[in-house]
């Protein structure tokens, strides 16, 4: 029996639809709370959502893709580091001026640091030592996990919003969006670098030690910075508001997120457009899962949060490929 033309022509349409993305929508979850997410991190396997709009932590297992636990009690939950080997994760409370200190056997809260000011960002620096910067004053702070002591602080300059860390020079790079700057910073809290950019608002922030470059979220673009130099070496055009940046580094996938769109870009050693594409969503934040490889994208919809997985379609191409369109069009 012959396939009536109007439906040979719709069937033909979504299949174009289909192949045109290489990412592929594979689940959505309900998570409880108004939405409102803030920095998403990985500890044992599972991801941490710090649900700002809840204040908790939310702890998602991809592979049963559910909520397998919340870290409630906090005020305003804002800033996570992980230390995966010692078994703790960090969470940074700005509304009760602490460090929550939680298991990852169990994920309960097990010890509190207060802190002399507001921990907007965190950062482990690998051993004993967590970087923690408060937006507010301006300050970044070293903390002396095995004290519990802040032990140093630094005048940045500006407003910080992430940090990010060299392991193999042993440097801290900073955002600031009020002046539009990259800095440096050495284990002794000396600023040794300051890169003014030409762009402004600068938000999100990525190292790439393969190919040794910053990746930074400006008001209407993402720019590739030598963190030599500063010198700009590459811009792609994104959506304004772009905010939060995740690497993949098996593909060197780089994934942007703003409120309206998620942007897929080539980072192999020269930052490139791949695609973008409008999710089900409000979302402000994205994580890259590499051993279930799934795009995960925390947000809300109609008043209700919602985490939307999506999955790469060419497991080892770059986007904006034509692989795999035959598992698309199913």
């Amino acid at each position: 029996m012959p396939v009536p033309r109007f439906l040979l022509s719709a069937l033909l349409c979504c299949a174009s639809l289909a192949s045109s993305s290489d990412l592929r929508q594979v689940g959505m979850v309900n998570l409880p709370g108004s939405p409102g997410f803030a920095q998403l991190a990985f500890a044992n396997g599972m991801l941490l959502l710090t649900h700002t709009g809840a204040s908790t932590v939310d702890v998602f297992d991809p592979v049963r893709r559910r909520l397998v636990a919340q870290i409630t009690g906090l005020r305003s939950p804002c800033a996570v580091a992980v230390d995966d080997r010692g078994g703790r994760v960090y969470v940074g409370d700005r509304g009760s001026n602490s460090i929550a200190v939680v298991s990852t056997d169990g994920w309960k809260v097990i010890d509190s640091i207060p802190l002399p000011g507001s921990p907007d960002g965190l950062l482990w620096d690998g051993a004993d030592m967590l970087y923690w910067a408060d937006a507010g004053a301006g300050t970044v702070s070293l903390l002396d996990l095995r004290t519990k002591q802040t032990t140093a602080r630094v005048e940045v300059g500006g407003t910080l919003r992430h940090m990010v860390l060299d392991s193999t020079r042993h440097l801290v790079f900073a955002t600031l969006q009020d002046v539009h700057q990259i800095i440096a910073i050495d284990p002794q809290l000396k600023i040794v670098s300051r890169f003014t950019l030409q762009a402004s608002q600068p938000t999100g922030l990525l190292y790439d030690p393969q190919y040794r470059e910053l990746y930074v979220a400006v008001r209407y673009a993402v720019l590739a910075i030598s963190p030599d130099t500063g010198a700009e070496i590459d811009r792609v055009a994104a959506p304004a508001g772009v905010d939060a940046l995740w690497l993949d580094s098996g593909s060197h996938t780089l994934y942007a997120a703003s409120e309206g769109s998620l942007l897929a870009m080539h980072a192999n050693g020269r930052l490139s457009a791949g695609e973008e594409i409008t999710p089900q969503i409000k979302a402000h934040s994205v994580a890259f899962d590499p051993g279930r490889r799934l795009v995960l994208l925390p947000g809300g919809r109609e008043g209700k949060s919602k985490l939307l997985m999506l999955r790469p379609m060419t497991p080892n191409a770059p986007p904006g490929t034509a692989q795999d369109t035959e598992a698309a069009v199913r």
